[in-house]
């Protein structure tokens, strides 16, 4: 899918502009995305550092990496430097920019902002876990539906389209970026992050800021575009955002699946049905997590 996607708008690996990374189980640092100096003193760039390279010298146009199989190492291990640097990303005249990462102690390059990171993970027992702060800077897109009665459609070769970078860039990096003639809009929303945050709070499992921000863009979006019913598009934020940090054994996890169903119940029914199954899993194995 992240490849269809990377195609659909013109990034192909024959452009060089999608790039598919398979992660392995050894990668215990920054090195094998970066790159590393050799013992003859040589700069051997990563896979990560040639798509940088390239996006920073083409910024109108996008660039996809796939990390396939992100999780077979610990994501905090190999890709810290850039959950760090997403930090310190500012919005200037409409420009992204970032701190720079430093690589081998001699060259720095920044995270571009036409550059999209997209993981690809399946969950069993050969994979890591994520920590809170990977997930709060992703969104959880979970597929796991099967419907083998579908057969593969044959139609002809269609054009990518022609889209600029323009097309994808955010334009928030922080809440107040998006404030003016938005406030009530917000304040609605945040309502409702405020209301889930006081059934997960005693568990520890409550949102902060960054995930409010994040949740306020994509609804935000969502509104401008007219791209999915409100309750929806909400359906599907406390889908990707908040379900997946609920993980753990303790008693307080009946009481607070509890409340998630009866508050999911009338209005996000793809949010109802995954807390309905963590609550039956933890009923019946003692132990629950958002991953099957």
């Amino acid at each position: 899918m992240v490849q269809l996607v990377a195609n659909a708008v013109g990034a192909t690996a024959e452009n060089e502009r999608y790039t598919l990374v398979p992660v392995r189980p050894d990668w215990n640092d920054s090195t094998d995305l970066l790159g590393y100096e050799n013992l003859q003193g040589e700069f051997n760039p990563g896979p990560l550092i040639k798509v940088i390279n390239r996006a920073i010298n083409n910024p109108d146009l996008p660039y996809f990496v796939c990390l396939d199989e992100m999780n077979l190492s610990r994501v905090e291990y190999y890709f810290s430097d850039f959950l760090s640097i997403i930090e310190s990303r500012t919005l200037q005249n409409g420009v992204l920019s970032s701190a720079p990462i430093q690589i081998n102690g001699k060259k720095a390059l920044y995270f571009p902002g036409n550059l999209y990171i997209i993981g690809t993970v399946n969950m069993d027992e050969t994979t890591h876990s994520f920590s809170r702060k990977v997930l709060d800077r992703a969104n959880t897109i979970e597929l796991t539906e099967v419907n083998l009665s579908i057969l593969p459609q044959i139609r002809e070769d269609q054009k990518p389209l022609v889209l600029s970078n323009d097309y994808f860039k955010s334009e928030y990096v922080l809440l107040k970026d998006c404030l003016a003639g938005e406030e009530d809009f917000i304040k609605e929303k945040i309502k409702i992050l405020e209301e889930i945050n006081k059934l997960i709070e005693p568990g520890g499992f409550q949102v902060g800021y960054r995930v409010r921000d994040e949740f306020c863009f994509y609804l935000l979006y969502n509104k401008r575009w007219e791209l999915l019913p409100e309750e929806q598009a909400i359906d599907f934020q406390i889908m990707q955002k908040i379900l997946p940090r609920i993980q753990g054994s303790a008693h307080e996890l009946e009481k607070i699946l509890e409340d998630l169903k009866k508050y999911c119940e009338d209005s996000y029914p793809v949010s109802y049905k995954k807390a309905d199954f963590m609550l039956r899993r933890l009923l019946n194995d003692g132990f629950t997590s958002f991953w099957p």
